[in-house]
């Protein structure tokens, strides 16, 4: 059965309005081929539409709608991606799905990589199981942000990381098209110790603030490891000093790029100062809070939130 068949129309929506019924397939809009969830809400955006569609006799009929530009249409289709979901192509050392214990129930042992979450969930995608039409539909439909693991920019050090020698080193190439048609991206690097911090991280750091305002924000989050890493690549966690390290490289780099671009783009996340023994920086550290659902800046926004509920408590 087609993804794009129509499961419900809610009442109160223009599709209802127009006449649309359950299990007619939404083929286009304005003639525009709907092959998925970023078709559908990209091309029905607009106030004006045209809808093509197939009744379940096969026959064709087109609908015209109004409504109020950005307003959702009404639909609801078989899966919410209106497709397959796009499992990992990788085989990172250090995926948290590998370290699941045994016994859970099957969808945590799922691995995405799909950018139609990163766009509408706030996934991180490596970017290695996009084909090219589906790279040049991301510019094409401006979908933006973005968020993306790059880990590290050295070709060579992220296909050893992401376990992918055939894809694993095309990243860097791929922001950039991006970054030339105007896509923003936050980007995360988990940090392994002796593979992808030090010089490595610092590379990753001067090769993304580069693309910056097109790269909006970095975060470095320590790799997290559980006891179930039986037959996994041999990983350990960071010492104090290892993470003091790592947060002194990246703020002094970030306070260089506050310097020159008015922004720091890279920020460690609170684990890295709980491991350093560090006190969390003050709350206009963080500027935005771009990254506060990786951990950065969580506990400091917390503490921040919880002062002025005291402060204005009766």
């Amino acid at each position: 059965m087609s993804r794009t068949v129509i499961r419900t129309v809610d009442p109160r929506s223009p599709a209802s309005r127009a006449g649309i019924r359950p299990g007619e397939t939404l083929l286009e809009v304005n003639g525009k081929p709907v092959v998925d969830v970023l078709d559908y809400k990209f091309y029905t955006y607009d106030p004006r539409l045209i809808l093509t569609l197939q009744e379940p006799d096969g026959s064709r009929c087109t609908v015209h709608i109004r409504k109020e530009e950005g307003e959702d249409l009404g639909l609801e289709f078989e899966t919410y991606l209106m497709d397959r979901a796009r499992s990992c192509a990788n085989h990172c050392v250090f995926c948290f799905v590998d370290q699941m214990p045994k016994g859970m129930r099957d969808t945590l042992y799922f691995k995405d990589d799909d950018a139609r979450l990163s766009f509408l969930m706030g996934n991180y995608i490596t970017l290695t199981n996009l084909s090219r039409r589906e790279l040049q539909r991301i510019c094409d439909l401006h979908i933006s942000p973005i968020n993306i693991s790059v880990h590290a920019t050295d070709p060579e050090v992220r296909r050893l990381l992401l376990g992918n020698q055939r894809r694993g080193g095309e990243c860097l190439e791929h922001m950039r098209t991006f970054a030339q048609a105007g896509i923003v991206m936050n980007c995360q690097i988990v940090a392994c110790p002796g593979l992808n911090d030090g010089a490595v991280l610092q590379q990753s750091m001067e090769e993304l603030a580069a693309l910056y305002p097109q790269v909006k924000s970095v975060s470095v989050v320590p790799v997290g490891l559980t006891r179930h890493r039986q037959g996994l690549y041999p990983l350990r966690p960071y010492t104090e000093g290892e993470a003091q390290g790592v947060v002194d490289q990246v703020e002094a780099f970030a306070a260089q790029c506050l310097a020159e671009k008015g922004s720091r783009i890279f920020w460690c996340s609170d684990e890295f100062y709980l491991q350093a023994g560090r006190a969390l920086p003050e709350d206009d550290f963080y500027e935005e809070y771009t990254q506060l659902e990786n951990g950065v800046g969580m506990l400091r926004l917390l503490e921040t939130e919880l002062k002025g509920a005291v402060m204005t408590a009766p």
